[in-house]
């Protein structure tokens, strides 16, 4: 038995895993059990007017719980960062703790969960006016037009500033190059000092008595179960009015580019799956298609959506597997994951919400926990296979500059299999063409030219 010996001083409960799996349903009975609010942890869906393709959970659902961060921010506002996230959300949950209810978080953005849960992991700005404030990222490029420049400038930049960080990315990552030198450029110190600095913490907090607090529901279902139920929802989601909601997008996106406005389609609600899937389809609708060809761009369209849908699942699990747990590893907290299994939905109160409810009875009670690793098949087989992974020691990361294709490569394998890729021996035969340039060779020396030092051979 895991045994949690006192009440939790702070209580909270954080439930996780892919799309698709029954977390909200799971939060929604766990809120009506145990005098519950929730906080929405989904980057999408905190966007309001769009609740179908962001996928939110309806009024009727939600069965009177309150939902906070739910369909809150406008289509302008650009994504939340992980700092404003943990800001108000922190906020929310003291908020909630004050009336005497359980607050319950929820969402599929695990880099906010992440961020939330474990404090070393956050990297923010310097505080502005004694708080963490939010700075839209149209402000951050103004001040910094870098940022919003092309990669290779910004990763030029990155290496002059921060070289370990640099060399950490590959050079087409934009994202987390430019993070990195944003970083720098809003609060002065390099993003490798910062993360050696929390690496220190933690590696210093070692052996102490963990002060975690918080309870952790993942819902899981098999990866060909769960692809299967990710293609129908889409389709339901067609049938409720999917397109309709593409559509409003598709004109909004028009009206503020036809009011001069530059739209940067890689950031906020533009990144919601089921945007660009489309954009071929609705852009045929406006001219004379030919007929058929509607038809064919839509079906297209679902198909594409119903295979974004899934790769996203696959991320989730990824963060799940490569952060969630060998953080939770760490913190010596992961006695407080419990993996509830959903991929029978015909036994989804059986599975997931008695033995969800007795869990987290016992821990507001106090009383002993069961092992998460025993509390069922499923839970066994795949917590016990993230858990080796995560302990499992890594290659060290020696990145590797290759000079032929301007491309840093992190480990041995990645460097293996570049120098003996395609794109490696193209770049060496361009090389080899480009080098071909005539040189006139020198005139050998005459007898008499030579002046030989006898001393350097006797």
């Amino acid at each position: 038995m895991s045994t949690h010996k006192t009440r939790p001083k702070e209580p909270l409960v954080a439930i996780m895993g892919t799309t698709g799996t029954g977390k909200s349903d799971l939060a929604v009975d766990l809120a009506v059990r145990f005098n519950g609010e929730i906080i929405n942890a989904d980057a999408m869906q905190m966007y309001r007017g769009l609740p179908i393709i962001t996928n939110q959970i309806s009024p009727e659902e939600q069965r009177g719980i309150p939902h906070h961060l739910l369909a809150t921010v406008d289509l302008d506002q650009p994504t939340w960062t992980n700092g404003v996230f943990v800001r108000e959300a922190t906020k929310l949950i003291q908020e909630i703790r004050s009336r005497g209810k359980l607050p319950i978080v929820v969402g599929g953005t695990h880099y906010y969960l992440s961020s939330l849960l474990f404090a070393n992991n956050l990297i923010e700005s310097p505080d502005r006016d004694g708080q963490s404030a939010h700075v839209p990222q149209a402000g951050i490029e103004t001040e910094h037009p870098i940022l919003d420049g092309p990669t290779d400038l910004i990763l030029k930049r990155l290496r002059e500033v921060d070289p370990v960080m640099a060399a950490r990315w590959h050079p087409d990552d934009r994202r987390k190059i430019r993070r990195s030198l944003e970083i720098f450029l809003t609060t002065g110190r390099k993003a490798s000092d910062i993360y050696a600095e929390q690496q220190a913490a933690k590696s210093a907090q070692e052996g102490a008595e963990s002060p975690w607090d918080a309870l952790m529901l993942w819902v899981y279902s098999s990866p060909d179960v769960l692809k299967e139920r990710l293609d129908k929802r889409v389709d339901k989601m067609r049938q409720h009015g999917l397109l309709d909601e593409v559509r409003q997008l598709h004109r909004h996106l028009r009206d503020r580019e036809a009011a001069g406005e530059e739209v940067d389609r890689t950031r906020g609600i533009w990144q919601t799956i089921g945007f660009k899937q489309f954009e071929a389809f609705l852009d045929a609708e406006k001219q004379e298609p030919i007929p058929g060809d509607l038809e064919k761009l839509e079906a297209q369209g679902m198909e594409l959506m119903k295979i974004a849908t899934r790769q996203y699942a696959r991320y989730q699990l990824r963060w799940l597997r490569t952060k969630t747990i060998p953080e939770l590893s760490k913190s010596d907290a992961m006695r407080f994951m419990y993996l509830l299994d959903s991929t029978d939905a015909n036994m989804f109160s059986d599975s997931v919400l008695s033995p969800g409810a007795d869990i987290v009875q016992a821990y507001l009670d106090g009383s002993d926990l069961p092992e998460p690793t025993t509390f069922s098949a499923t839970a066994r087989d795949v917590l016990s296979a993230f858990l080796d992974a995560a302990t499992t020691p890594k290659p060290k990361l020696e990145a590797k500059l290759c000079d032929v294709c301007n491309m840093t490569l992190q480990t041995e394998e990645q460097w293996t299999k570049h120098v003996n890729g395609v794109r490696h021996r193209r770049g060496l035969k361009h090389k080899s063409r480009t080098a071909l340039i005539p040189v006139p060779r020198p005139r050998p020396p005459t007898p008499d030219e030579v002046d030989v030092d006898l001393s350097t051979i006797l």
